[in-house]
């Protein structure tokens, strides 16, 4: 909130102000410095996870819901065609209100809240196709590009393909630990923005994928309290309990079992992965948590996609979900969590 608090605090000045000046959000794009018309400014996030439920266009990194809305989350470096450098966990999304049209954009660094004299701005000196530079000035002593952005918008809106010779979702971190981060994030994001920390995600039906050896399995996203590297905590085993139980671990002052699926599901032999992602269950009543190997995409599923299995005991913990011609195992959570078994009594 510290950016919003900046713009805030300088529009509030600037109307005290006679000077002719403008107040411009600056930031870093590639290698290049641009400005945003800070009145346009709604926020600037953290990185976080982004949706994918279908193919988008190649200047759309994913989607965001953002206070009650879908917004779609653009590759600015796409749509001004310069150097594809890649994004991290700094990057941020600022999300920008242009009549009433809400949007975000990718950027990589925030550097500054910046009030300008009017007169130190001069329009560009060339003519392109969509003018998505305005005007120029200079700031530290380096080019800053005054971004137009009615026309991104524009250009956002009316394109749905750009054929762009990069595809944004290309140019995020895909790595397991990065995908950890964004999806904490998320969750995070949610909290603070929600009395019910799962409330935007309960209706939807939206799965978090990962791996357990050569398995792949999901769990619905509301099943979900948190994600944990293993690596980061001190997991203790407890005698006289089942195969599955690998141990417990504290989290958070909590202590949480951690059940080894492919044993608990596959009778397999115990597996214990020591850089594996502790993925805790969201239960008030039960402390569970499942070791994963990888955490994978997020993945829509409907519920007529879902197939129930023939399990023992008629029940039905286990489901299955095949995509690309890849099975995934559908962990029905609250299921497992009423089954005795995984209770030492």
């Amino acid at each position: 909130m510290e950016i919003q608090n900046q713009i805030a605090e300088i529009l509030q000045s600037e109307l005290a102000s006679q000077k002719p000046e403008k107040i411009y959000a600056i930031v870093s794009i590639a290698e290049d410095i641009y400005a945003l018309d800070a009145k346009n400014v709604l926020e600037v996030l953290k990185f976080v996870e982004l949706s994918r439920p279908e193919r988008l266009p190649s200047h759309i990194v994913g989607l965001f819901e953002y206070d009650g809305r879908i917004i779609s989350v653009a590759d600015i470096k796409s749509v001004l065609n310069i150097e594809p450098t890649p994004y991290d966990l700094n990057s941020k999304i600022v999300i920008i209100n242009v009549d009433d049209n809400i949007f975000a954009i990718m950027v990589n660094k925030v550097l500054d809240v910046k009030r300008v004299d009017l007169n130190r701005i001069q329009k560009v000196p060339y003519n392109t196709e969509h003018n998505f530079i305005e005007s120029i000035y200079d700031y530290n002593d380096s080019q800053c590009n005054i971004l137009n952005l009615s026309a991104i918008n524009n250009w956002i809106i009316n394109n749905p393909d750009d054929g762009g010779y990069k595809n944004g979702f290309d140019l995020i971190p895909k790595d397991g630990y990065s995908l950890e981060i964004l999806h904490e994030r998320k969750l995070e994001y949610i909290e603070k923005t929600s009395k019910n920390p799962y409330a935007i995600l309960s209706d939807k039906d939206e799965f978090v994928s990962f791996s357990v050896s050569d398995n792949k399995y999901c769990i619905k996203m509301n099943d979900i309290r948190g994600f944990y590297k293993l690596q980061e905590t001190k997991m203790t085993k407890v005698p006289c309990t089942p195969e599955f139980i690998l141990g417990l671990v504290n989290i958070k002052g909590d202590f949480v079992c951690i059940v080894d699926v492919k044993n608990y599901f596959h009778s397999q032999k115990p597996y214990c992965n020591p850089t594996g992602t502790i993925i805790v269950l969201n239960s008030d009543e039960f402390k569970i948590g499942i070791l994963a190997d990888v955490i994978g995409d997020n993945i829509q599923i409907k519920p007529d996609e879902i197939v129930t299995l023939k399990r023992q005991e008629n029940r039905n913990e286990l489901m299955q979900y095949v995509k690309d011609g890849e099975i995934y195992l559908i962990i029905n959570v609250p299921e497992m969590l009423s089954n005795d078994k995984l209770f030492v009594r």
